[in-house]
């Protein structure tokens, strides 16, 4: 980080002070093709004061169990609980870094461009637990610090109890670590999901009803601002659910960045946007001599019948897909794997899904780890 050479960066209240004025602050030009970081942001990524470094210091103590919590006269506190956390404090933080991290997002193309190393986690669906896991065993010293990039494929809240949690953390990390941490948009990022589901009520049971509703709609107002997909090494194209179809632009890549950036009702603004969030791959299980019929006559499409919306699509829709983009693979999310993962439409094709335990069943948590023209799968020992 050659901007920060010979600079004093310790993390004073004059350097905390220097961030704040240089906020605005252009980045520095690079000289002779070297690398330049801009120093305010360096100075705050390490500013333990920062809105997401104050998040994160929270998320600690959420975590763990205390024989002893000072801070509560020597009470015991349950891991996984806030103890006597004032809800109105967290919530007041949580509505700053919503403001801080929907800009960000706002910011972003609609199909994310990164290269690998890339770890991919699938659903999450408010698993902190988990979460953590995945961190001490991929970023323990955090995002900034690890040599790879980190994408996560959205389905962040809903049926786990922590889907607040979750959020505060990813948005934290994105603020943090912004051209390493990376996050894409799921079904679940959806107003009308969360109300038939749970996220909205843990919100408000939180919180309470007033700054419940605030949070719950300032958090939604960022995953309108997600990006749908991302592509790591001009290869492998990522999303939450599947791919698109050509009577969406054709099918190309380019026509995601026709996408409106904020977003908040995709089933009827981006037909393209709420497919790719819904779609699942054909199994061959369900190709009987009516579906085969059907799939051919559409060009490997036919109708969700498990979501009620969107695609199924088939292996040749698949490969169709690859070769008209020049892509390798798909690695995508949206459905539970009892393994944590399943290679499908012969290996072109990876679901990873990162949440154990999946509403009270038996399945492993994992992830993918794009590096080296490789792909690797990891399970996670979540226990």
């Amino acid at each position: 980080w050659e901007s920060d050479q010979g600079n004093n960066l310790a993390m004073t209240q004059s350097s905390a002070q220097l961030c704040r004025e240089n906020e605005e602050a252009k980045k520095l030009a690079p000289h002779n093709n070297t690398l330049v970081i801009d120093r305010s942001h360096s100075v705050d990524t390490f500013n333990e004061h920062s809105n997401p470094n104050e998040m994160l210091s929270g998320l600690r103590y959420f975590e763990r169990h205390i024989k002893s919590d000072p801070n509560n006269h020597g009470i015991p506190k349950a891991a996984f609980s806030w103890g006597c956390v004032d809800p109105t404090l967290l919530g007041t933080c949580m509505l700053s870094i919503t403001e801080q991290v929907q800009k960000v997002f706002v910011a972003e193309p609609r199909l994310i461009k990164i290269n690998s190393p890339t770890y991919i986690l699938g659903d999450v669906h408010g698993n902190f637990h988990d979460l953590i896991a995945f961190e001490k065993v991929l970023w323990r010293m955090g995002p900034v610090l690890t040599p790879s990039n980190f994408l996560f494929l959205g389905d962040y809240v809903d049926r786990g109890e922590y889907g607040l949690e979750v959020v505060a953390y990813l948005f934290a990390q994105k603020l943090i670590a912004p051209q390493k941490f990376f996050l894409i948009r799921g079904n679940h990022e959806v107003r009308s999901i969360q109300q038939m589901f749970t996220f909205k009520t843990e919100c408000t049971s939180k919180f309470g009803q007033v700054v419940g509703l605030k949070v719950w709609e300032a958090v939604n107002k960022c995953f309108d601002a997600l990006p749908l997909a991302a592509v790591i090494d001009n290869k492998i194209f990522c999303v939450h659910g599947g791919i698109p179809s050509p009577e969406n632009g054709g099918g190309y890549l380019n026509v995601f960045e026709d996408i409106p950036h904020d977003l908040p009702d995709p089933e009827k603004t981006s037909p393209l946007a709420w497919e790719v969030m819904w779609s699942d791959p054909l199994r061959e299980d369900e190709l009987d001599a009516q579906t085969r019929e059907t799939v051919v006559d559409s060009g490997g499409f036919v109708n969700n019948h498990r979501r009620g919306t969107a695609y199924l699509f088939s292996r040749e829709a698949l490969e169709a897909f690859l070769e008209r983009n020049k892509l390798s693979h798909v690695i995508r999310a949206h459905e539970v794997k009892q393994a944590g993962f399943q290679v499908q439409q012969n290996g072109k094709l990876l679901t990873v899904f990162s949440s154990s335990g999946y509403c009270g069943g038996t399945n492993q948590a994992a992830c993918i780890l794009a590096d080296r023209n490789k792909i690797r799968t990891i399970r996670i020992d979540t226990s």
